[in-house]
């Protein structure tokens, strides 16, 4: 074997027993045994499991509501500075710190802002809420599904699939529809997936700006874990197995779900 597979394939392993390991090696915290199922059937443990699928979900169905039509006009229309457009509500949110993030929503919700004033006229209270929540991780993950819709309807777009559909009569819906819509569900299902996953992971931007420490509203696994590190590691561990367990079968069950009804 030449020396450049030798070193590439070697720097390739390396990296990927680094990742391998970090994933699994927790999983030896079974050896907790007892312990972990004591603050597994907990009420504090199933009312934050609660929250974080439930405002996860949430997050990914705005995702999609709001995602699709911005990938389909990112892709689609052409106008000044779209790059740097696309710069700012796709790839600076994957880059930017979470608790940011939340001090952002902080400043921008606080009662003495206008839209805090506003809000109170209107009897509203957005932070410490689950919505807050929902703000932040809609910020946070939603980029995710809006980078890999936008990349497959360009892939569509040079296949002037919908160019042909348009020019046998189908409207601007019926093309999206019947052709975009079916041809993406593959982009669609994996970036839905990953929002979603993204969503449940989240803790930082959650803490500033809704608290994470209401039971049942929004205090969430991640920020448990945060909070009981620390103090409770028993506790922590029983939370980072069931979200790293959550995590590892919903992404590697759309993976494969995909792969096969290919």
């Amino acid at each position: 074997m030449e020396k450049f597979n030798v070193f590439m394939l070697s720097l390739a392993g390396f990296f990927t027993f680094f990742v391998i390991i970090s994933i699994f090696y927790l999983f030896s915290a079974l050896s907790y045994g007892p312990l972990i199922l004591e603050f597994l059937f907990s009420q504090q443990v199933l009312l934050a499991l609660w929250v974080s699928i439930s405002s996860s979900t949430v997050v990914m169905i705005i995702s999609l509501i709001l995602g699709v039509p911005t990938a389909w006009m990112l892709a689609n229309k052409d106008f000044k500075n779209k790059n740097i457009l696309e710069t700012l509500i796709v790839d600076i949110p994957h880059s930017f710190p979470p608790g940011v993030v939340g001090t952002t929503y902080l400043l921008m919700f606080q009662p003495t802002s206008p839209i805090g004033v506003l809000l109170e006229r209107l009897g509203l209270h957005i932070i410490n809420t689950f919505w807050a929540m929902i703000l932040v991780k809609t910020f946070i993950s939603a980029p995710f599904l809006v980078g890999i819709l936008t990349v497959k309807f360009r892939d569509l777009r040079k296949s002037e699939l919908e160019v042909i559909a348009k020019s046998l009569g189908a409207s601007d819906f019926k093309t999206f529809y019947t052709i975009t819509l079916p041809l993406s569900r593959k982009a669609m299902v994996s970036g839905s997936a990953r929002c979603w996953a993204r969503a449940l992971g989240e803790v930082a931007g959650t803490i500033v700006f809704a608290g994470a420490i209401i039971s049942g509203v929004t205090q969430t696994m991640p920020a448990i874990i945060v909070f009981e590190a620390q103090t409770s590691l028993p506790a922590a561990l029983t939370l980072a197995l069931i979200l790293a367990t959550i995590s590892i079968i919903i992404l590697v069950a759309f993976k494969l779900l995909l792969e096969r009804k290919e």
